[in-house]
Order: structure tokens, then C-alpha cells, then sequence
């Protein structure tokens, strides 16, 4: 029987316009959510997508009240949520069990917060090992289960109080891909079931195809900042077969509306006459947070396996997530070392000249690319004035510029394509940037 939920209801947990930043360790705004309006209705399974970085955890953390958000408000069944939402438990990414407590003692752990007697909590301790089908390891210890079985341990510990809303951080990630695909129809199996009085599950999750196959509906996440993009209703029938050919289109439809957003085709400058389109000549644009080894490495295979053209080809063959692949198509895009029309990559003229040159001759053309990102004038300038500059003032004007980037990690990242463009270098010990006086290039690290 498939759950059903009535929209018109109040919702179990609401967002209603939240914002959320965070200060990082250099002390500098990082802003998060803008935005966000969210709900979560009695009897759905949610799945929120999105790429690494884009403020799927923190939408969690809001809704559980983990954390407030910076304005906005949180509301659990129509009210204003004070506190821990006690309808709700959660499942995250690492296992994080107590290795020193035996599977029951963890499982425990996840009524501490509730006022039961010790013959009602060994009870329900009982009733939810065997649900989750650890029957025989009331005893285990951590060290002694798979990563499998841990995870189910998790997921107890979070079922054991009978939440309305459970909760999943990115909960199957960690796991080899036999064990995760057994734990999903476990959950939608045990979601279904009248006996565990779940009614609602919200999923956090990078997996377009792990989101169509367990959510009735699918949010899209898109970052800097994280804001709401599209909203899908998935009505497919349980189980689902991912060979359908209705499941293959809601996963392209995901695919394309992600790639659409990431890597536009429309170039994003208005065209001057007599001069080259280009993303990156008139604004300030972020850049990926992308090794330069990881960008060599793709445009080696673009040219070593030319079939490999469709991005999510590309996914598969350098066994990353989609949205981990899309940052790095991006980077090679703004360098304009490739292009990408639709759902392809290809390698632009210049592209094509770089994966042939030799050594040096890269180094110039990379050179003469990261040059024409704007984002690097702000330590070009520096450097063509002083011999050696602060690292911490040009963070700071990295924050100012892109408020909605992490300015540490970004600095980061420009210093390593500046490293190997030689246009620059980083002193870690005094924390000055500088202008190589080598004209050797470093070498690439991952």
C-alpha cells in the first residue's frame, strides 16, 4: 500500500523564509540558506537533492532544531518549534555508535531524553532490534558488526522512540552498494508498515537515482546560496524498477534540470561585437573547489575515451557523485578548456591545444585563462604592487566578493590553479602570498 499525504494538512515540520549563515574560521559570514520554504507533510517520503556543499544538512538541522536559522521560522505541526523537535529522530552519514556500548546499550541511547520505566525501555529497545533485523546481536559491540549492520544499529537507535519524522543524513553514502540498496527497501518497507507508527520520512541525499526510487516527492537544492529549485511529485508504484522507463525519465529530468542550472548554455556575459563570448569576463564568478590535478585528469579522459561525452558517462567513469562531476566540468568550462552543450562535454579549440601541448606551453595557456578570471585580480592587483601580500586580507576580499562561497576554501583552491599557472605562490609559515621567482611549475597534487 503506497502512503498517501494530504497537503492541506499542517504540516509535521515547516520552514517558512529561512536564512542561515555561519561565520568560519577566519571569522567571515558564509551565507548558507536564502529563502527556504519547506514542508514536510504526515505520510510522505521527501527526498532533498543536491550537489556537496549545498545546504542539504542544514535544512536537516533546522528542521530537527539542531540549529536555529539566522531569521526565518521553524514550525512543527503549525506552531513555532522551541527547542528539539520531538517528533523527530535522526540517521546521519557516519555510523556514530558508542563503541564501548554493546548494540542494545546504543539503541537505548535513543530514548535517554524520554521519561519511561527500565521494563518499558528494554521492551522497546527489543521490539525495534528485532524490526531492524538484528535479532541475535543484542550483545555486539561496534567492532564486531559490518558497516551494514552498524548503520542498522543507527536506525534503531532512531526508530526506538517512535518518531513521526524520521530523518536521513545522508544515511546509505557510506555504505558498499549491495548493503545500501537492502537498507533502502528495508526503510520503505518499515515507512509503509502501520506497526513502527512512522508516519513521514525526510531524506538528504546526492543520489538522483536513490531519490527516485524512495521518495514520493523530490526537492532539488541548488547552492551558493541554498535555495529551492525544482519540485517533482514521484507517484511510481513500490518496488520500484530502475530499468522503467518512467523511473529512467524522472531521473533524466532530475539530471537535466541540475546540469541546466550548473552548466547553462546560455552564456551568462552579454556578447560584444567583435569579441569572444565568455562566462567569466565581466563578473565576479565562483570558482569549483577543484584540485588542478582533478581538472588534468578529466580533459585526459576526454581525449583518451572521446565516447565518454555524456556528463553522466563521465560520473560513472571517474566514480564520483553527479554533483562532484559537475563542479569539475565547471572547471575546465570557465577555463574555457571545454564546452558544454546540453548534457555534453566537449573540448573547445584551446582545449584541445592544451591536452596536446607539452609541459610549458600548458602552464602558459593555463596561465593566460586563470588570468581572465576577474575572481584572481583581486590577488593579481595585490601582487603587482607589493612583492608579497597577506594571505588573511585577501581572504577577507574573497568574502566580500562572494559572500555565498567559503573564503578560506576558496583561497585555497586559487592559490593551487596560481601555483601550477606560476602567476603565484603561498608561504604557509608566514602567510604571505607571492610571485614565484621560478619560472618552474609546481607539481600538480590531487
Amino acid at each position: 500500500m503506497t502512503q498517501l499525504f494530504n497537503t492541506a494538512a499542517t504540516p509535521i515540520a515547516e520552514l517558512r523564509s529561512v536564512f542561515k549563515s555561519f561565520s568560519t574560521a577566519g571569522g567571515h559570514e558564509l551565507k548558507v540558506l536564502e529563502q527556504i520554504d519547506l514542508a514536510v507533510h504526515e505520510g510522505e517520503l521527501l527526498a532533498l537533492l543536491g550537489q556537496s556543499g549545498s545546504g542539504k544538512s542544514t535544512i536537516l538541522r533546522c528542521l530537527t532544531g539542531l540549529i536555529e536559522p539566522s531569521s526565518g521560522r521553524v514550525l512543527h505541526k503549525g506552531e513555532t518549534l522551541r527547542g528539539i523537535n520531538e517528533d523527530a529522530s535522526v540517521v546521519f552519514q557516519t555510523f556514530a555508535l558508542y563503541p564501548w556500548l554493546t548494540v542494545e546499550q546504543n539503541v537505548a541511547v535513543g530514548l535517554m531524553a524520554h521519561q519511561v520505566s527500565r521494563a518499558e525501555r528494554d521492551a522497546a529497545v527489543d521490539r525495534v532490534i528485532e524490526l531492524i533485523g538484528l535479532g541475535n546481536y543484542h550483545a555486539a559491540y561496534p567492532r564486531e558488526l559490518s558497516g551494514g549492520m552498524r548503520q542498522r544499529v543507527g536506525i534503531a537507535r532512531a526508530l526506538v522512540s517512535q518518531p513521526r519524522l524520521l530523518c536521513l543524513d545522508e544515511a546509505f553514502s557510506a555504505l558498499d552498494v549491495l548493503t545500501a540498496e537492502n537498507l533502502r527497501q528495508e526503510l520503505i518497507s518499515l515507512w509503509r508498515s502501520p506497526d513502527t507508527g512512522l508516519s513521514s520520512i525526510f531524506m538528504v541525499t546526492h543520489s538522483i537515482a536513490e531519490a527516485v526510487e524512495m521518495a514520493t516527492r523530490i526537492v532539488v537544492l541548488f547552492p551558493r546560496p541554498g535555495r529551492l529549485g525544482l519540485v517533482l511529485e514521484n507517484a511510481l508504484p513500490y518496488p520500484r524498477d530502475e530499468k522503467s522507463p518512467e523511473f529512467q525519465r524522472l531521473v533524466s529530468l532530475i539530471h537535466e534540470c541540475i546540469t541546466t542550472t550548473t552548466l547553462p548554455d546560455i552564456p551568462a556575459d552579454v556578447p560584444v561585437a567583435g569579441q569572444p563570448i565568455s562566462r567569466a569576463r565581466n563578473r565576479m564568478e565562483s570558482i569549483p573547489l577543484v584540485p588542478v590535478g582533478q581538472i588534468l585528469g578529466l580533459l585526459s579522459i576526454l581525449n583518451d575515451a572521446p565516447e565518454l561525452s555524456n556528463i553522466y558517462d563521465i560520473s560513472d567513469e571517474v566514480g564520483k557523485e553527479f554533483g562532484e562531476t559537475i563542479a569539475l566540468v565547471k572547471a575546465a568550462e570557465i577555463l574555457e578548456l571545454v564546452e558544454t552543450p546540453k548534457q555534453e562535454v566537449r573540448f573547445t579549440e584551446l582545449g584541445r591545444r592544451f591536452v596536446a601541448a607539452d609541459r610549458e606551453t600548458r602552464q602558459a595557456i593555463f596561465a593566460k585563462q586563470v588570468f581572465k578570471l576577474r575572481l584572481f585580480h583581486i590577488i593579481i592587483a595585490l601582487l603587482e604592487e607589493y612583492e608579497e601580500v597577506e594571505a588573511e586580507r585577501i581572504i577577507k576580499d574573497i568574502g566580500s566578493a562572494l559572500p555565498y562561497d567559503n573564503p578560506e576554501k576558496t583561497f585555497q583552491t586559487m592559490i593551487a590553479w596560481g601555483r601550477y599557472a606560476g602567476l603565484m605562490d603561498f608561504n604557509a609559515q608566514t602567510g604571505m602570498v607571492f610571485v614565484p621567482k621560478s619560472d618552474t611549475v609546481a607539481e600538480e597534487s590531487a
